[in-house]
């Protein structure tokens, strides 16, 4: 165990609120009665659906396959009757639950393959994805990290966003899932040195994975600064080896993976135990929740059937939030489910929200302290103010993390965050556009070759033909009655 080599540029130290729940053990939510199933719940296209409305299925059976890269697979949480399928990005499978519960069959991998393809196939068939909200699929990250040679596997347990207390739980109480995760990745990845990032806030999590880490070899625990966002791959990566990852690289070509405790613990499973991702943990909190708490639920489950069971609402939020307070997405639906990446529900009071409102730039230059990313966020934000895309993309605007650090110290309380995230996403629809005009480009080249071709195989015909008739001719006898 030691300290971070170093701490990462910027950051900022919010107060956490995690007093909230960091005490309180992970306890099972009881069955709901429905489940609302994404077919989306990871960085690429959409499951397909392969269950039909009006049919029966059992806990942890198959619903919607991945037939495209970057997708995942989706399970049914619970065993109940399918009474509606949607398709498409926003496409769902919504599923009344029974009272009798059923499991299904456990994962199994196709015979003759290598241990390494065995492993990552039943990765790949659980469905797992980036539990730290990433919801990168597992299976084709550590695939695209195999083409470097990889030294240094880091297990990300920094959990720095406020109110979350997720992480933490399943450290103090499921390290040894952890370590066994480590593991089969070590084994994968062949990987020959592991740390384990934790902020110092989590001593009995510090204190728990030290004690199993001295049973192993090349595992360590390493002691963070409680900073945010430490849990950012790029951070983390700083502070754990004292490297920096470019900007335009990605941290596999240096040699190193990381990946959240909580795929440590699904990937642990999937392989042990041939379990699919149908569960995960998330922290219920705020000051407008009854009973504050972390919970393990079904994936699937309507918002309001976790408030229910945690005692209802003490006052009406100010806001509703999946995930962290700082790179969550508010939410004013009751029925929006629980996802894979969905670290946790907030309900926040007015209190517990920012009051201020926007006025003039101060030029106090705390913005620049504070993004981790060393971009300068109100050049970037009067870019964007005049559509200047092209600019704020030189400047560095798609590698800006939304982390929002840059807007909680503006003391002019100015929406950076919101316009960093509109302009990265129009971005990519201006790349998008791009590509299709360069598609529509090719495409037309292709065509007009195309037919210049058949212009001359046409003319290359038309000209063969005068000459066989010459031939012909001459090969045909004189008619004695001429």
């Amino acid at each position: 165990m030691f300290n971070a080599r170093m701490k990462p540029h910027g950051g900022i130290r919010p107060y956490s609120h995690k007093s909230l729940t960091r005490e309180i053990a992970i306890r099972p939510l009881a069955t709901p009665r429905r489940l609302i199933i994404p077919l989306r719940q990871h960085t690429g296209p959409a499951a397909v659906p392969i269950v039909a409305e009006g049919e029966s299925v059992a806990a942890g059976q198959l619903i919607a396959e991945a037939r495209e890269r970057m997708s995942a697979p989706v399970h049914s949480a619970l065993s109940g009757v399918v009474t509606s399928v949607t398709t498409g990005d926003q496409g769902c499978i919504t599923i009344k639950v029974s009272d009798q519960q059923s499991p299904a069959p456990r994962l199994t991998a196709a015979e003759g393959l290598s241990e390494t393809q065995t492993m990552l196939s039943l990765i790949e068939q659980a469905g797992i994805v980036g539990m730290g909200g990433a919801m990168f699929p597992a299976a084709d990250k550590i695939r695209m990290s195999l083409r470097y040679p990889i030294e240094t596997l880091i297990v990300n347990g920094g959990e720095c966003e406020p109110y979350l207390t997720t992480d933490d739980r399943l450290m103090r109480e499921q390290a040894e899932f952890i370590i066994g995760g480590i593991r089969y990745l070590q084994t994968i990845t062949q990987a020959r040195q592991v740390y384990i990032g934790i902020e110092d806030n989590k001593t009995e999590a510090i204190a728990r994975l030290d004690e199993l880490c001295r049973q192993e070899d090349h595992i360590e625990v390493v002691i963070l600064p409680s900073l945010y966002p430490i849990g950012s791959a790029k951070q983390m990566i700083e502070a754990v080896t004292g490297r920096q990852i470019p900007q335009n690289r990605r941290s596999t070509e240096m040699g190193v993976l990381v990946q959240n405790v909580g795929t440590c613990i699904a990937i642990f499973h999937a392989i042990r135990f041939g379990k699919p991702v149908t569960h995960r943990v998330i922290t219920v909190s705020g000051r407008a929740i009854e009973q504050p708490g972390n919970l393990l639920v079904p994936i699937g489950t309507p918002i309001k059937e976790i408030i229910g069971q945690c005692g209802g609402l003490k006052t009406q939020p100010a806001r509703m939030v999946l995930g962290g307070p700082m790179m969550g997405r508010a939410v004013d639906d009751l029925d929006v489910p629980i996802n894979k990446g969905t670290s946790g529900l907030l309900l926040l009071t007015g209190d517990e929200l920012p009051q201020t409102k926007p006025s003039a730039c101060l030029r106090c230059g705390r913005c620049l302290d504070a993004c981790p990313m060393s971009l300068a966020p109100l050049s970037l934000f009067a870019e964007l103010k005049n559509d200047g895309f092209a600019k704020a993309q030189q400047q560095g605007l798609n590698a800006c993390l939304l982390c929002g650090s840059c807007a909680y110290v503006c003391p002019a309380a100015l929406p950076l965050t919101q316009f960093f995230d509109w302009g990265q996403q129009q971005l990519r629809l201006l790349k998008r556009q791009e590509d299709k005009m360069e598609r529509t480009r090719q495409n037309s080249a292709n065509r007009q070759a195309r037919l210049a071709k058949e212009a001359a195989a046409k003319a290359a015909a038309l000209a063969a033909k005068p000459a066989r008739r010459s031939r012909r001719a001459a090969t045909t006898p004189e008619d004695p009655s001429c």
